[in-house]
């Protein structure tokens, strides 16, 4: 009767440590994705909360004074998919505004003197159900949490989503991107 017992308690710590596992990686709001990532940290100036009602949030890739105009516009347009795809897969808000700002610095040494450079900025306005039929039409998705795999690292965008996250591959950022520009309150 131990043995059984002792088996019926190992039989539910394995199955309970399976499930948790698969579980996705949730947070209520943006202000905690944000910090818990640390991919757009606000001490950076790199995120800011500017509507939590909404919410309404503006995340901002660092740039280098001299970057080429291209590598500024896709980092850009990177900053702003992050915006709406990785809330989606992490939270439960049903709608998101999200500006994506480059954030110019001299060089990399000199983060004192950044400037936002407003006039290259993307203002994306997108609900949950949206943006799952924008990258539906693109990859192959049953969800938006499908964008995100667990690693060993954490969450990490799936090699599918890899495919739509950057230009080179297929169908690529841009095809992403004007599927996106029907959402813009703002684009370059």
């Amino acid at each position: 009767m131990k043995f059984v017992n002792a088996l019926i308690v190992f039989s539910a710590a394995v199955f309970s440590s399976a499930a948790l596992a698969e579980l996705s990686e949730q947070y209520d709001t943006v202000e905690e994705l944000m910090s818990a990532h640390q991919d757009y940290p606000p001490s950076g100036d790199t995120f800011e909360m500017l509507d939590a009602e909404k919410p309404h949030y503006r995340l901002s890739k660092i740039t280098v004074e001299n970057d080429l105009e291209e590598v500024v516009y896709y980092e850009n347009w990177r900053a702003a998919v992050y915006g709406v795809y990785n809330v989606f897969a992490h939270t439960p808000i049903e709608q998101v505004t999200v500006t994506a700002t480059p954030l110019e610095v001299e060089n990399l040494m000199n983060w004192n003197q950044a400037t936002l450079l407003e006039d290259k900025s993307v203002t994306l306005e997108i609900n949950r159900e949206e943006a799952f039929d924008i990258l539906a039409g693109l990859i192959d998705i049953d969800s938006l949490s499908d964008v995100k795999e667990a690693t060993e690292y954490g969450y990490q965008w799936s090699d599918d989503f890899n495919r739509v996250y950057y230009e080179d591959e297929q169908p690529g950022l841009d095809a992403l991107i004007d599927r996106l520009v029907y959402y813009c309150k703002s684009c370059l």
